[in-house]
């Protein structure tokens, strides 16, 4: 947890100086609105996502913390369809099915059973 409060912290003071030497004309802009939205997914978003992220690897270990970071992108393309309307391109679709056979193939259960399967055809 320590780690994830020091990147998060780190990564904001790095950015903040640019943020205000490149685009203090928006930042001036801003309604109080859009800034309570930008602070609201912030901590949805980041913080909580780290904490999660650390948490799966305390419990679970790193093997099924890259299952879980693999699944990340496929997520945010369906709750983007779901809740958002967005609609789903064919290099989308190409790339949902690319990671799903990854992470079958990462599991290895069902690998595991189709070489049972054919172990158990070459012993007829």
């Amino acid at each position: 947890m320590i780690a994830a409060t020091g990147m998060l912290v780190m990564s904001t003071l790095i950015l903040t100086p640019y943020a205000f030497a490149f685009h203090f004309d928006e930042l001036v802009s801003l309604d109080l609105v859009v800034i309570h939205y930008a602070l609201a997914f912030a901590l949805f978003c980041s913080v909580i996502a780290y904490f999660l992220y650390f948490k799966i690897l305390e419990r679970t270990g790193a093997g099924n913390l890259l299952i879980c970071t693999i699944i990340i992108p496929p997520s945010s393309i369906l709750v983007n369809a779901i809740l958002l309307g967005e609609i789903i391109t064919l290099a989308e679709m190409i790339g949902l099915a690319n990671i799903t056979i990854g992470l079958l193939v990462l599991d290895g259960r069902i690998v595991n059973k189709i070489l049972k399967i054919n172990r158990n055809i070459d012993k007829l």
